[in-house]
């Protein structure tokens, strides 16, 4: 299971007078990357280089675009891969006229790199247990707060005579009617589908 970013997120490293601008993107598909790519080198359209660095359902690829070779993508997505992280990284090298060596360039590109990941807010897909439930309102009503105590959310509630709803759930919730006094409630079969779900490294 890998985790993805939910949202760009920014880092920043410096060494002698360059600087180095990273961000982490999600990246849905291969062929989004271009545009994420290109919208990325216009909002930096002075730097120097834009090496790049992604990783997707077990697909990587990488450049250095026109760094040494081996000072900034593959770095870059040896550092994905070792965090579990499926999503794209670009960084925008601004060359501030004092060359820095491979071993040097090479740890400014994974120093940016690793501070967009410790900004970014990043996901899960968990198998969630969703359960499609019809009920009265007092039953809705002992369910939604008797939630948070048997870890189980409602969502996509609709009301009309009844309530319709489904509810979700880390695991199964055999025996929850019982557990919160209506004995005659029937949740039947639940599906399981994966959900992304935020998580702390």
């Amino acid at each position: 299971m890998s985790f993805v970013p939910l949202e760009p997120s920014d880092g920043e490293e410096k060494d002698l007078s360059s600087s180095f601008l990273a961000t982490l993107y999600p990246l849905e598909d291969i062929a989004s990357f271009k545009d994420i790519y290109d919208a990325f080198k216009k909002k930096n359209p002075k730097a120097d280089h834009y090496p790049y660095a992604y990783c997707l359902n077990g697909m990587s690829k990488s450049s250095d675009d026109g760094e040494p070779g081996g000072s900034a993508g593959r770095p870059m997505m040896s550092l994905l891969q070792d965090k579990g992280i499926d999503g794209l990284l670009i960084v925008a090298r601004y060359f501030g006229g004092s060359k820095l060596g491979i071993p040097r360039l090479r740890r400014a590109f994974l120093a940016a790199s690793e501070d967009a990941i410790a900004h970014a807010r990043l996901g899960e897909y968990r198998p969630t247990y969703v359960y499609s439930i019809e009920v009265d309102y007092p039953i809705y009503e002992t369910l939604k707060n008797n939630a948070k105590r048997h870890s189980f959310s409602i969502e996509s509630a609709t009301f009309d005579i009844n309530v319709r709803a489904e509810i979700h759930s880390g695991g199964r919730l055999d025996g929850l009617g019982e557990a919160i006094g209506v004995y005659d409630l029937d949740l039947g079969e639940p599906q399981i589908i994966p959900m992304l779900q935020e998580v702390q490294l």
